[in-house]
């Protein structure tokens, strides 16, 4: 009796211990496939699910499935358990994990039944990774015989991997040929013809692209996939102009039931129609209707963004503009349309800025700097490029003498053909260009626009670059101002005869001590290039001494007697580039084909900076006691001085509620920054900010 108690009691331990890790796995699948589900309700319109939600429950389903490895080596869920954690790595996006996983398998348990399935997954985890080619190795290995779902499955992200490397006719055949061998009625038809479409879309295919969004319905797609393929023929009709077509597309899905939970994106899309129709009324009724009915949401904060642009675009009401940036802002911050609008509010403070900076000063030379950064906020952040002309023509009116002009002159051809199509214009303002400043970088990207070819600069630059090989293999200066003078007379136009001429006069101040020819040499870099680097620094040595006889030398120095070939080793300096050599009376100028030009002068603006300032620690602000009472929400925009140790200097309110001026300060002035970097060394420079205030609850 007791053998037999003693038998069952191993028994029983036996189906315990496996009970435990088949329950300890069973856990994991449970949390991975609770995180699917969220997964899948983020993307449902509307949805406040963010990814941090769905990771955090795929890292659960990790830890629980990490037991099963740790403590279970035996089980016969070791190898489901180190699929799963792959996949949940993969949609955690920590791709180097999930391959890892993925790769351990297939070495472990070789004849495992979940091979092909890991083989997939691996695949797509390379694709993440960028390593494209051994993801289509992987993807090609599955044989329609043996595994027909997995070998739809990898044909489809062979041909959307083509589609996302722009390939787009070979995107079209791979997703055919899948066709091909896909049945009538399999799940995967709708998606292949969906490809099709975005691709002969993207090609301006319309017609085509048509007939296969029409076959994708045909194709009986899920809900998503229906309401895709709708959306996409009414952005078809819309790129052909046929707005009336379109504006009925996007009504026949708000009468399908099954779509109507995307009614706020298809008003939406509605309103942009009646936009382009001028018809802005009703695009404003519209708005205003999502606005109201989607509170607190993406689509609210895109209709209140939108109506910002039209009283910024349309009716020039500033004022009235930020308010509904502001309110864009405080509906959905973290949206696509609330970042944008937190940016259009910190444009619009810096328009009133760079304007009063302009109007303010007597000198009009010294508006140049405010005028130019107005000009570049209204072409490249406000989208006005009319506005932007008008100051540019301004600007040019002041900068004739200045080496501003050509940038002034290729800005001005730049909209003239890339916003408002006119050719004609553009040529022109190109072409002045080039004939008044040939020796500016500028030169060279309006002859691009122009088709025209310069062979000088190549010429030039192959005879400066010999003058500068001859140097430092030891050859007399002597002998190297010809090869200067050369390029100079025979290339008068490149970018490189500036750079010539000031070598040559470099030569002859300092290598040859034939003072006088040098000034002449000057005079002559002065007096033809005028606009380029070097021709500034010409002129600034024309002003100062560098005529009067050198010191007496000391005792045990010898003045080399200028008919003595001078010695052409260059003590100072192992570097013969004209552009890096040094002496204490001649400081030599960056090359004159990549001009430095800090616009305004003092304090740079972090927009201008190789990197802008990054926040390290962040103070959340003290909702004010005396804004309580009301409960609103606020949002106040600063300036503010971030030092190059990464503190913060000086704090200006720009604008926002009176009441929340001075918590906004207090917190700001505890932030700490990673300093702004500028030419590869920390910076002080201005950055605009904003704090937003939530009302306590």
């Amino acid at each position: 009796m007791s053998r037999l108690i003693y038998i069952a009691s191993i028994c029983f331990l036996c189906l315990a211990c496996k009970s435990v890790y088949y329950n300890t796995f069973y856990n994991a699948k449970q949390h991975y496939n609770i995180a699917e589900l969220k997964r899948l309700e983020s993307e449902n319109p509307g949805s406040r699910i963010t990814p941090a939600t769905y990771r955090a429950l795929y890292q659960r389903a990790i830890v629980k499935a990490s037991i099963v490895l740790k403590y279970f080596p035996d089980s016969k869920w070791f190898d489901d358990s180190l699929l799963l954690i792959g996949k949940a790595s993969y949609w955690r996006a920590d791709y180097a994990e999930a391959l890892t996983k993925f790769q351990e398998l297939q070495k472990l348990f070789p004849q495992s039944e979940l091979i092909p399935e890991t083989r997939y997954w691996q695949g797509l985890a390379l694709w993440a990774m960028n390593r494209t080619n051994e993801a289509r190795t992987t993807f090609s290995l599955f044989n329609k015989k043996n595994d027909p779902e997995l070998y739809g499955l990898s044909n489809l992200a062979l041909a959307e991997m083509e589609a996302s490397q722009g390939n787009r006719e070979d995107a079209i055949i791979s997703y055919k040929t899948l066709l091909e061998t896909l049945d009538k009625k399999h799940k995967l038809r709708a998606r292949a013809w969906q490809g099709v479409g975005n691709n002969l879309l993207e090609l301006n295919r319309y017609d085509d692209a048509l007939e296969a969004y029409e076959n994708v319905l045909k194709s009986k797609p899920d809900t998503r996939t229906n309401f895709e393929t709708r959306v996409k023929i009414g952005e078809t009709l819309e790129r052909q102009q046929k707005y009336d077509e379109a504006l009925d597309t996007y009504q026949q899905i708000l009468k399908i039931k099954r779509l109507r939970i995307y009614e706020a994106e298809i008003r939406l899309k509605q309103a942009l129609i009646y936009q382009l129709k001028d018809q802005v009324e009703t695009a404003e009724e519209i708005y205003s209707d999502v606005g109201k009915k989607y509170p607190r949401s993406e689509y609210s904060a895109a209709a209140f963004y939108r109506l910002g642009l039209i009283e910024q675009k349309s009716r020039k009401n500033l004022e009235k503009a930020k308010e509904l940036f502001e309110k864009a802002v405080r509906e959905d911050r973290n949206s696509d349309e609330g970042q944008l609008a937190l940016q259009r509010q910190k444009d619009l403070v810096a328009l009133e800025r760079y304007t009063a900076q302009a109007e303010k000063v007597e000198d009009p030379q010294k508006a140049l700097g405010p005028l130019f950064d107005l000009a570049e906020l209204y072409l490249f952040n406000l989208g006005e490029p009319d506005s932007a002309l008008s100051i540019y023509q301004r600007v040019l009116t002041l900068t004739d003498t200045t080496d501003l002009a050509p940038k002034v002159r290729y800005a001005i051809g730049l909209i003239y053909a890339d916003s408002l199509k006119n050719e004609t214009a553009a040529r022109e303002h190109f072409q002045l260009l080039l004939n008044q400043y040939p020796n500016t970088p500028y030169a060279i990207s309006a002859r691009t626009r122009l088709n025209q070819k310069h062979a000088d600069d190549d010429l030039a630059e192959t005879r400066f670059l010999e003058a500068e090989n001859l140097i430092a293999e030891g050859t007399p200066a002597r002998d190297i101002a010809p090869i200067y003078r050369q390029i100079a007379d025979e290339y008068p136009n490149s970018l490189f005869a500036p750079k010539a001429l000031f070598a040559l006069a470099w030569t002859y101040e300092n290598d040859l001590d034939q003072r006088e020819q040098a000034k002449t040499i000057y005079e002559q870099v002065q007096t033809r290039y005028p606009l380029t680097q070097y021709g500034k620094i010409a002129t600034d040595k024309l002003k100062g001494k560098f005529l009067d006889p050198p010191p007496e030398p000391s005792d045990s120095t010898q003045t080399q007697p200028s008919d003595t070939p001078p010695d052409t080793t260059r003590s100072d300096t192992t570097d013969t580039d004209i552009s890096k050599l040094r002496t204490q009376k001649t400081p030599v100028p960056k090359p004159a084909f990549k001009p430095d030009v800090i616009i305004g002068g003092g304090i740079m603006e972090a927009v201008d900076a190789d990197e802008e300032p990054q926040i390290v620690e962040e103070i959340e602000p003290e909702y004010p006691e005396e804004a309580r009472a009301d409960g609103k929400p606020a949002t106040v925009i600063l300036r503010l001085l971030i030092l190059k140790n990464g503190s913060v200097g000086e704090v200006h309110v720009t604008s926002g509620p009176e009441l929340f001026h001075s918590a906004a300060v207090e917190a700001v002035q505890q932030y700490t920054f990673e300093p702004g970097i500028h030419e590869d060394a920390p910076r002080d420079m201005w950055i605009d900010i904003s704090i937003y205030f939530e009302p306590p609850e």
